[in-house]
């Protein structure tokens, strides 16, 4: 087992501090963090909220990946998911230039149907069969742009930027930051060539994420209402779609106005979301789901964010799941619903929170930093030993 595997991630926080030769003062004014919030962390008291993570990666000159832990490199390997991920990595070497097939490209549609499977995979959360099909698609789609012209050739970029927005999504929820980086630029050069403005505001949703784990909210913010800016007036084959991204974006916003722990900017962007989705109902655009559920679930993640963890436990009274819905955003809820259960101080909520996670979406809850964590702190405070919270624990490799 790795060092650091049975650690929160405060006790990490704090033996990163100590190789650094930093006191709790000196990385709490780095981290422009209170002294006492950043001494409760380190020993357990308080959760450390993905905004304290990422500022005190930035003031440890580390990454929020090293801090939580990322990538669990045994737990991985147990699924041997650690074996498709080096392939994507080599797929992802070209996105620009003409292979030497023997063959040509399968036709178009044929491509789409496939990319249309894989992007259902990332939506259910079914990480490793989006993984295996993920490089032959990208080396498919590549030779497809250079043996097409005219609309195929537009629907092989379009392929190409949807292959790009799983490998993030697979990067991201496994702790490779590096490749998710990669993937985001590589989706940068794809939209503009698929002609679909959409795909140019899904690059703007995934570029203001990538400013969770360096604690650049602000530049987040700018990054959105660049975006947002941008799809005004525009016309796309999915009208109702431009909606949905519009909707996202100002739920992002949210988030990151969340991690700033401005309230009133909170409330703002979620009213918003909240009439835009009102206008649309529930709907599927650009690999998303959106409607007022996604609007509720996020208000519950945002009450965490912003530790008011009774009021996150209230709202999810409110959220009903429609029939189908995302088994990756259901599986997010559960686990924030958990996290806001551990620090409420009901255990056996918590834990139940956990395993809904476990049947609704079994990969993302296994690898997802927050399960750790509330196993941790349930462990920690549990008087008696739980049977259940054991299995769990053991289940994620803990």
């Amino acid at each position: 087992m790795p060092q650091g595997n049975e650690e929160h991630t405060g006790a990490r926080i704090a033996r990163t501090r100590r190789e650094r030769g930093l006191t709790q003062q000196g990385l709490a004014i780095r981290a422009n963090v209170s002294k006492s919030l950043l001494s409760k962390v380190e020993c357990g008291q308080r959760p450390a909220s993905p905004s304290l993570v990422a500022a005190c990666a930035r003031g440890l000159s580390v990454t929020a990946a090293d801090l939580l832990g990322q990538p669990y490199t045994q737990e991985l390997r147990r699924e041997r998911l650690d074996e498709v991920i080096q392939p994507i990595r080599v797929s992802m070497e070209n996105w620009d230039i003409a292979l030497d097939w023997q063959v040509p490209a399968r036709p178009i549609a044929l491509i789409r149907a496939d990319m249309a499977r894989v992007l259902v995979q990332r939506r259910q959360a079914e990480y490793l069969p989006m993984a295996m099909d993920l490089p032959a698609l990208i080396n498919e789609c590549v030779q497809a742009i250079h043996t097409t012209t005219g609309d195929e050739q537009r629907q092989a970029h379009e392929c190409l930027a949807w292959a790009f927005r799983c490998v993030f999504t697979l990067a991201w929820s496994f702790g490779y930051i590096d490749l998710a980086t990669v993937a985001l630029l590589r989706l940068d050069w794809a939209a503009p060539r698929a002609d679909e403005p959409g795909l140019a505001a899904m690059y703007g949703y995934l570029r203001a994420q990538t400013t969770f784990a360096s604690s650049r909210y602000d530049l987040g913010m700018r990054v959105v209402d660049s975006t947002l800016r941008e799809l005004e007036g525009q016309d796309a084959r999915n009208a109702l779609g431009l909606s949905a991204m519009a909707g996202v974006l100002q739920l992002r916003a949210a988030v990151l106005a969340g991690r700033m722990k401005d309230a009133d900017e909170v409330q703002a962007r979620v009213t918003e979301a909240r009439a835009l989705a009102t206008r649309t109902g529930e709907t599927a655009a650009y690999g998303v789901g959106w409607g007022p559920t996604n609007v509720g679930v996020h208000a519950v993640a945002i009450a965490c964010d912003l530790e008011q963890y009774d009021q996150a436990v209230q709202l999810a009274e409110d959220v009903r799941f429609p029939r189908r819905w995302d088994r990756s955003r259901a599986g997010h809820h559960w686990l924030d619903l958990g996290r806001a259960n551990v620090w409420a101080g009901d255990a056996e909520q918590a834990l139940a929170c956990l395993q809904r996670a476990r049947r609704t979406a079994p990969q993302q809850t296994r690898y997802h930093p927050t399960t750790r964590e509330a196993v941790i702190a349930l462990r920690s405070r549990e008087r008696s030993r739980s049977s259940e919270l054991a299995d769990f624990a053991n289940w994620i490799g803990l």
